[in-house]
């Protein structure tokens, strides 16, 4: 099947933007919620499956390097079934992760941790091959914004719901729900399928670099691709370290941390928000990615120099400050992938510049635990973070300048 020209689809409604909007954020919290499960209950799961909690806690970073593979192909998978196919898709990878979880073995944990890897995966390319055909090139920096509102909520979710159905029942119970949840959301999307994957165009095949080609097209993408790396270590580091800082060495209470924590994924919400809304105000992200990549070396700077000889509130100002900044980056950065792109190209330029920030998800919390080990010190661990926020703003000025090159040779 070729796919349809533009004018042979219907118009795009602004009600059925939003119901996309709403749909593609939904999916995404259920997908981030489904992945941070087994962190949320590691203390119980690492007990009923009788391994150490410390391997628990490597499941998020094998989870993650599945995704990065996944994303290599997971934009022509949403070409050739459909953005709202491959959400339902994802749906049915993370219900599959949630049911093998119940069965309670070291094996049936791997095999929940590739099924939540690959529906992790494909869920932003699919969002991104909807999202380009019905989000008004006016509003698109605030609804990826909104849209990517999902993962910090999805973390939200499991931190909510996970220990108290524990505690009532047990850890089955948790991914029960989430996994009934996935097949709501996946009946739900069906009536809305032949609407939304008109454009679907089932000739697309898969090649051997997947997404990557894009990076290897566009020279200006490669560098935003960086751009994602480094700003996604800094995240990972704030978000992997940040309890273990409070309670080693601010000695704060764990109860205490974890309030603290909550207020950096909320500042991460509010921060994507925010930085979506003013990028639509001035009519473009490069400014906002700037000045949010300058402003993450800054704070991270002042928390690894201050560390402990300030008093406690400032330094949990600075914490609460680097949630809205480096956890609220996101929205602008993936709409400023759109804006780069054709339409019928947003889901590969996603899935390509995803696999880069994947990478930084993954290398981020490792060079920081060397940092740690080395120097005893959670507090200099932040000067990574520092040098990958100054990076960010280096690997931006080379996508302005590549988009100059461009211009000159064209």
């Amino acid at each position: 099947m070729s796919e349809p020209s533009s004018a042979a689809l219907p118009a795009p409604s602004r009600r059925e933007g939003w119901w996309v909007l709403a749909a593609t954020t939904w999916v995404q919290v259920l997908c981030s919620g489904g992945m941070l499960l087994v962190p949320t209950l590691a203390p119980q799961m690492a007990a009923a499956f009788g391994v150490p909690t410390g391997w628990v806690g490597l499941q998020v970073s094998l989870l993650y390097g599945v995704a990065m593979l996944a994303s290599l192909q997971s934009a022509v998978l949403a070409r050739r079934l459909g953005g709202c196919r491959a959400s339902q898709l994802a749906m049915a990878l993370v219900m599959g992760g949630c049911l093998m979880a119940l069965i309670g073995t070291p094996l049936a944990l791997l095999a929940t941790t590739l099924l939540l890897g690959l529906a992790y995966g494909v869920t932003s390319p699919a969002a991104a091959e909807l999202l380009s055909r019905f989000t008004p090139p006016e509003r698109r920096n605030l609804v990826y914004s909104i849209k990517q509102t999902g993962v910090p909520l999805g973390g939200v979710l499991a931190g909510l719901m996970a220990p108290p159905l524990a505690a009532i029942w047990n850890w089955q119970a948790a991914f029960l729900a989430v996994g009934v949840a996935c097949l709501a959301t996946l009946a739900v999307l069906q009536p809305r399928r032949e609407r939304w994957d008109a454009s679907r165009d089932a000739s697309v095949r898969m090649q051997g670099a997947g997404s990557l080609g894009v990076l290897r097209r566009y020279r200006a993408m490669r560098w935003l691709g960086a751009t994602g790396f480094c700003l996604s270590a800094a995240q990972l580091s704030l978000l992997s370290f940040a309890v273990a800082y409070m309670v080693e060495e601010l000695l704060l209470s764990l109860v205490l941390a974890g309030a603290v924590v909550s207020l950096v994924h909320v500042a991460g919400v509010t921060g994507r928000l925010v930085w979506g809304a003013l990028a639509d105000r001035l009519g473009g992200s490069l400014p906002v990615l700037f000045g949010l990549a300058g402003v993450i070396a800054v704070i991270f700077f002042l928390l690894a120099v201050l560390g402990t000889a300030v008093p406690t509130w400032v330094t949990l100002t600075l914490m609460v400050l680097a949630g809205g900044t480096a956890v609220g980056w996101n929205g602008v950065y993936l709409g400023e992938v759109a804006r780069r792109c054709e339409p019928g190209e947003v889901g590969e330029a996603t899935a390509a510049v995803l696999v880069l920030t994947y990478m930084g998800v993954l290398v981020g919390p490792a060079l920081f635990s060397l940092i740690v080990w080395l120097t005893d010190s959670y507090a200099v661990g932040f000067l990574l973070p520092t040098v990958t926020g100054a990076l960010a703003v280096f690997c931006l000025l080379r996508c302005v300048r590549s988009d100059g090159l461009a211009a000159s040779a064209g």
